[in-house]
């Protein structure tokens, strides 16, 4: 293999695992769950507890299942920047600025529950890049933590109610 080929198949090994965790985002953003799922392993390592949610290994379908909660907003945007990649071997670790709007109707009014933060993927290869675990650190409330928390609870009592 030449120098150069070897170059382009790291650019495109590095822009494939970025791809991952950028449909990571949109298949939340779009509630497609077939996609969002098709994204992990079987088992994958979650950390979100810098907002109080799940904090060890699950399942992916349960994973996929629990984000669900999130047809309960009436729209949601994670938009994702300053995103790294760093590949050894079959691993890679891709991390990111994410800053996600989420947005629900309380009574004719509309509740923002926005945060800034910091994402770390862990990816293996296995037929392509899959997501085998995900931390998400908070860097700060936009709107507020007592917004954020309001919101997240409004919308998951519509969900609860929608799928009761």
């Amino acid at each position: 293999m030449s120098q150069r080929s070897a170059v382009v198949d790291a650019f495109l090994d590095r822009e494939a695992a970025a791809a991952a965790v950028s449909c990571y985002a949109a298949a939340l953003d779009a509630r497609d769950w077939a996609a969002y799922r098709a994204l992990f392993t079987d088992d994958i390592a979650i950390d979100y507890g810098a907002i109080g949610s799940l904090v060890g290994v699950v399942a992916a379908d349960k994973w996929t299942d629990r984000c669900r909660a999130l047809e309960g907003f009436d729209a949601t945007a994670h938009r994702l920047s300053n995103i790294s990649v760093a590949i050894d071997g079959d691993n890679a670790t891709v991390t990111s600025i994410v800053d996600a709007a989420h947005f629900v109707t309380v009574n004719d009014a509309v509740l923002l529950g926005d945060l800034i933060g910091r994402y770390t993927h862990h990816l293996v290869r296995a037929d392509g890049w899959r997501i085998a675990g995900v931390t998400l650190t908070v860097v700060g409330y936009p709107a507020g933590k007592d917004a954020f928390d309001a919101a997240f609870a409004a919308a998951r009592a519509i969900f609860a109610k929608g799928n009761a």
